[in-house]
């Protein structure tokens, strides 16, 4: 898990950034003295603010302590001024500490404040600052309109400093959203500025995105470089936040390159760092890195207790989606140590977690179009009340006032044809929104379809391997035998991960083009090529189909599953040494046809068993059949005809 959002947190917290050259320790000694020596409480109030900026680098707790009596002093006073900067300080404090519902409601008071004396740049400061929160809680939406509203009043003061801030993290956000080359130019433009200013923390953020991207891109000795520059100006500015965030991002790229005994190295150094400065998240995101790398190492219990103890820290801070990238990570870690109800439950969770993502957006576009139509219904009733009110006006006047009233009434039949107008584009746009959450609710289903079958297929194989690592316990001690079944096991599981991530794949995909799908079923034939290296294999998809035409994610996993267990057959039964994969389509019906040349066999004579039966009910599920022909001495051909949709 990327940890890209942590800069946010330093994004505006205080209009007019405080820039410094010193360590923050080094200022916060020469803060503490002059608080002593301080004679007004309004002298006290700047200096509290001051102390809390400083400490946030430093340590969270002492930062908290400062922003708290900042805020009781300042409302002791009623500068309501103040007091919004108090709020603001108290929220930044909170946002690092990753405890986001305090700062978002802290942010919110001090905008709302602001708002209530006309303070522009304090507004704008404020939305910015409610963005970052948004930003970590992944609110996409909300963060961008919160940055946009900031960003165009500083460009309207030409405030460059704040406006290079509030574009890194337009930056970042284009980077959460996967649009890597847009998120490059935009930190292109923004490293430029800091360089040429020698903002040194700043710089340090910026290279841990740019290294995140890298990672992201499977670049990782440009990943590694960038992350390093990170580091030495970490150090350089004496920050202990961005030195933790930096050491989590090398731990992840570490892993992410299968370096677990580096990335081991840099988790370690980075909890020592977040647990100085008492930042939970960082302290969990860390603990996350670590059992990664023990899990690739296979200390499975030591993944297994840092796994849980993530979880159980995430889980008050309300990071949903880390928790359930973790819940995901530790099904195999716990059939590894032989635990498969452990396994079974954490499938569960991490499943029910994804489809609860897709309720919670069917629930949000309704209420939000109901809210749209219900505010539209309330201005058409005023409208037609005050319509009401002039056509009586004008058949009181209208016999003295003839040619006046005729003109009325020509702007009043105006008006009411634009408001029926308005009304007929309200009911369209209402049944387009309604066609939207149709569209919704048939992806929910798809990807129930999904979840059955990770549920089902990976918890079948998953049980299959505990039975057989419980079962190697009543083998004689005969080498031979067990390195033959460990070989049997090792085999299977790497089936069960390839099935495993194949789902996964389909699941988080939504809908999969021909080009996705040929990919997968590609890549499936080359492996099996290598596995039985007796047999050739042809595989073709016909120029017929378009690449760019999109599937149903369930629709595209039910055909790889096809395809993966006729060619499993032909493999294990059919004694082939070819065997043919074709796809093609009539316009109307799209055909998939696995053809060996093998020793065939009598359908009649056969017992069919579960992956004849599984075929066909995958056939059945996408709308179509499945038909087998064989003969003996000729092959067996399977095809799977479905229709266009």
């Amino acid at each position: 898990m990327s940890k890209r959002s942590v800069f946010l947190l330093i994004v505006l917290a205080l209009l007019g950034q405080k820039s410094f050259s010193q360590s923050p320790k080094y200022i916060i000694d020469s803060l503490k003295v002059q608080l002593k020596s301080s004679q007004t409480d309004a002298e006290r109030v700047g200096l509290y603010s001051e102390l809390t900026w400083f400490w946030t680098m430093v340590n969270l707790d002492s930062a908290l302590h400062y922003g708290t009596a900042s805020l009781e002093l300042t409302e002791k006073l009623g500068d309501q001024k103040a007091i919004g900067q108090a709020y603001s300080d108290l929220s930044n404090v909170y946002n690092q500490k990753g405890q986001f519902a305090e700062a978002k409601a802290g942010y919110k008071k001090s905008l709302e404040i602001r708002t209530q004396i006309a303070d522009s740049a304090g507004m704008a400061g404020s939305k910015s600052n409610l963005a970052s929160v948004h930003q970590r809680l992944f609110q996409t939406d909300s963060a961008m309109m919160y940055y946009m509203e900031a960003l165009a009043y500083f460009e309207s003061i030409g405030h460059e400093h704040n406006i290079n801030f509030i574009k890194n993290n337009l930056g970042v956000l284009h980077e959460d959203m996967r649009n890597y080359p847009k998120a490059l130019e935009i930190y292109a433009e923004v490293a430029e500025y800091r360089e040429k200013n020698q903002m040194i923390p700043e710089l340090a953020m910026l290279y841990n995105n740019m290294g995140n991207i890298y990672k992201s891109t499977k670049e990782y000795d440009k990943s590694e470089e960038y992350l390093k520059r990170a580091m030495e100006n970490g150090f350089k500015a004496g920050d202990s936040l961005v030195l933790s965030v930096t050491y989590l991002n090398l731990a992840a790229l570490y892993n992410a390159a299968d370096r677990p005994d580096d990335a081991i190295e840099a988790a370690t150094e980075g909890i020592k760092i977040a647990s100085k400065v008492n930042s939970y998240y960082d302290q969990a995101m860390m603990e996350y890195a670590l059992a990664n790398s023990y899990s690739k190492k296979r200390e499975y219990l030591k993944a297994k207790n840092l796994y849980q103890k993530a979880i159980k820290t995430l889980t008050e801070l309300e990071a949903k989606e880390e928790i359930a990238s973790m819940q995901l990570r530790l099904v195999p870690v716990f059939a590894a140590l032989n635990m498969p109800d452990s396994a079974q439950y954490f499938t569960d969770l991490y499943i029910d977690y994804q489809n609860s993502l897709t309720e919670e957006q069917v629930a949000q576009l309704t209420s939000e179009l109901q809210t749209k139509y219900e505010t539209e219904k309330k201005d058409r009733e005023i409208v037609e009340q005050q319509l009401s009110i002039r056509n009586k006006n004008i058949q009181l006047y209208g016999s003295l006032f003839l040619a006046l009233a005729l003109g009325i009434v020509g702007y009043l039949l105006y008006n009411q044809q634009k408001l029926k107008n308005r009304q007929l584009q309200q009911e369209g746009d209402l049944k387009a929104a309604l066609a939207q959450i149709e569209t919704q609710n048939k992806l929910q289903e798809q990807r129930m379809l999904i979840s059955r079958d990770l549920h089902d297929n990976i918890g079948a194989q998953l049980t299959f391997i505990i039975s057989a690592i419980e079962n190697l316990k009543y083998f004689e001690p005969i080498k031979d035998q067990l390195t033959q079944r460990y070989d049997t096991i090792a085999n299977f599981t790497k089936q069960t991960i390839t099935e495993l991530r194949d789902t996964i794949w389909a699941m988080n995909s939504g809908s999969v083009s021909w080009d996705q799908l040929s990919s997968r079923i590609r890549d499936y034939v080359q492996k099996a090529g290598l596995s039985a290296s007796q047999i050739t294999f042809d595989y073709e998809i016909n120029d017929s189909i378009s690449p760019d035409a999109v599937l149903p994610s369930a629709m595209s996993i039910q055909i790889l599953r096809v395809v993966q267990e006729a060619v499993q057959n032909a493999i294990k039964y059919s004694e082939a040494d070819r065997i043919e994969i074709k796809i093609d389509s009539t316009g109307k019906e799209n055909l998939v046809n696995i053809h060996d040349n093998g020793k065939g066999f009598e359908e009649n004579e056969i017992i069919p068993g579960n992956g004849l039966y599984n075929m066909r009910k995958r056939a059945e599920e996408i709308g179509g059949s499945l038909e087998i022909h064989s003969e003996l001495g000729l092959g067996t051909s399977v095809l799977l005809i479905w229709p266009v949709s």
